[in-house]
């Protein structure tokens, strides 16, 4: 089994350079790699291309030169129909708003990923129920999105993101919204289901609370990304 989970080389993104819009280089022949079950934290201020970097690994951007590997195996430069394959059996996303379905409740937002792959109802049921009890939200699990606080709502999302296993997990400002008593608990809820389903995280952030709870810490500086 390949020991590094994410592998960017020689990455290189651009915006503008069209018209009377200047050339900006966000990045410039980044080198990066992310480790199985290494949680990395990226600090640096708004602006500095931090969710932009997590769209290049995401795949979410194909706009930008270099490679990108998961697992060993190249995953850029593909159609994109494999991009979407790929994004959904490797890579799963925490955002700073939780983009939660609100008909449905904590239970059935979070089981969507693994019906969408062919997974009986009856095992995901009893999958989200256990990743719920886990979040401490056993007794809330029929509940809707705007019957639960937005730290409730957050360890919703990311009991979604991670209930399929994938290989990594992209965070972008996951606790924005949250007030520091309850980021610290949303923090700590996602780093032990990190740890024990065996994934590697990138989470980007600008919250020192979250410096103390990630394996490594990395900034954006000159088109890098560099640990710090």
């Amino acid at each position: 089994m390949n020991d590094i989970v994410l592998r960017l080389q020689k990455v290189t993104k651009t915006y503008g350079g069209n018209g009377n819009v200047p050339l900006v280089e966000i990045f410039k022949g980044l080198d990066f790699n992310v480790k199985r079950n290494e949680v990395v934290g990226l600090f640096s201020p708004s602006g500095s291309g931090k969710t932009t970097f997590l769209q290049i690994a995401g795949l979410l951007d194909s706009k930008c030169s270099g490679d990108i590997y998961i697992n060993g195996s190249k995953v850029n430069a593909k159609n994109d129909f494999q991009t979407s394959m790929i994004r959904r059996k490797n890579i799963g996303f925490v955002f700073q708003f939780h983009h939660l379905i609100q008909e449905f409740s904590a239970l059935e937002n979070i089981i969507l990923p693994l019906l969408f792959d062919g997974t009986s109802k009856k095992i995901a049921v009893k999958k989200g129920q256990h990743l719920l009890e886990k979040v401490g939200l056993g007794k809330r699990m029929y509940n809707r999105p705007a019957e639960l606080s937005g730290g409730e709502q957050q360890r919703v999302a990311i009991c979604r993101a991670i209930i399929n296993e994938p290989a990594l997990l992209l965070a972008d400002e996951p606790t924005g919204n949250l007030d520091q008593s309850t980021t610290t608990k949303v923090m700590r809820f996602l780093i032990e289901l990190i740890k024990e389903h065996n994934i590697s995280a990138i989470i980007a952030s600008h919250n020192p609370i979250i410096s103390k709870l990630v394996d490594k810490s990395a900034k954006i500086a000159d088109g890098k990304v560099v640990y710090s």
